[in-house]
């Protein structure tokens, strides 16, 4: 595997979630030779002798957890325990380390708990951070291997594209686009309907045509054959066509993008990324505009 750019931050909380971060952010450093910082954040509010021994415990603690995947990857990480706020410092961390890719654990739907997605650290860190997040609700099986995208032929699924090909090179994707037939109750002849499809068809080959051989290009820049691609057009709402077609197509990464540099914009939190990021159908790549 030819050596990429892509530099690594997981912040493990040493929870049973953050396993399966730590686990999907060891395979990725070996698959893409990228180096790893593995971050805790002990809280700078505990009083300072009760915050010195939650330090020295982290710190060991983080090496026996991270030893059994330096094992079976050959991965060596940065690991670094440090006193401060989660939700600020992961991110300020990231910077730091001029990470491409910060990676965090994810909880389940479940009725316990407490506050909507977006007021979690993690819900936090994604809209603070500059570089795309990768949320990890799966066990590690192996590489990614059926990556769905959301595909609306702006910018910010170019920049969703061309990220997931960063994380998961060797993926099938899958390109999948949500249309919406407008005025459908007063004009909902069949003609209508098909004359609306044909459009959204055009612009989506006019979309794909530049978008691939962007990706050709660069995957033989890293001397990788290209993926293979499918391509779903679907009418609906744009989050229930999404999630629907990661449950048929057993996709192990769902690729979102966002609508600022620096966080999910009110607009995509009120559509697709809610549905996903509240109960997401499997691991969730939250794409940057850049």
């Amino acid at each position: 595997m030819a050596k990429t750019d892509m530099r690594i931050v997981v912040a493990c909380d040493l929870s049973a979630r953050s396993d399966r971060a730590l686990a999907r952010a060891f395979a990725l450093a070996a698959e893409r030779q990228a180096p790893l910082h593995v971050l805790h954040v002990v809280d700078s509010g505990l009083p300072e002798e009760l915050r010195a021994h939650a330090i020295a415990w982290a710190e060991r603690a983080l090496v026996d957890v991270c030893q059994p995947h330096r094992e079976s990857t050959g991965v060596t990480a940065r690991i670094e325990v440090v006193s401060g706020q989660a939700k600020a410092d992961i991110v300020a961390h990231a910077r730091a380390a001029k990470a491409t890719l910060i990676v965090l654990g994810i909880h389940d739907m479940d009725q316990d708990r407490p506050a909507p997605f977006v007021e979690t650290t993690a819900g936090v860190i994604l809209r603070m951070s500059p570089v795309p997040v990768l949320l990890v609700r799966e066990a590690v099986s192996g590489a990614y291997g059926q990556v769905a995208i959301g595909v609306d032929f702006s910018v910010f699924a170019r920049a969703a594209l061309n990220q997931a090909f960063a994380v998961a090179p060797a993926a099938r994707f899958h390109l999948i686009h949500a249309y919406m037939v407008p005025f459908k109750g007063f004009l909902g002849s069949p003609a209508y309907s098909a004359e609306v499809m044909e459009d959204e068809r055009l612009q989506f080959e006019l979309f794909l045509a530049g978008e691939m051989d962007l990706l050709d290009e660069r995957a033989r820049a890293l001397g990788m054959g290209s993926s293979g691609v499918e391509r779903v057009m679907a009418e609906g709402e744009p989050a229930e066509v999404l999630v629907g077609e990661c449950r048929r197509l057993k996709a192990d990464l769902v690729v979102i993008g966002t609508h600022g540099r620096t966080g999910v914009s009110r607009a995509l939190l009120g559509s697709v990324a809610a549905a996903l990021l509240e109960a997401p159908p499997c691991d969730v790549l939250v794409a940057k505009p850049y």
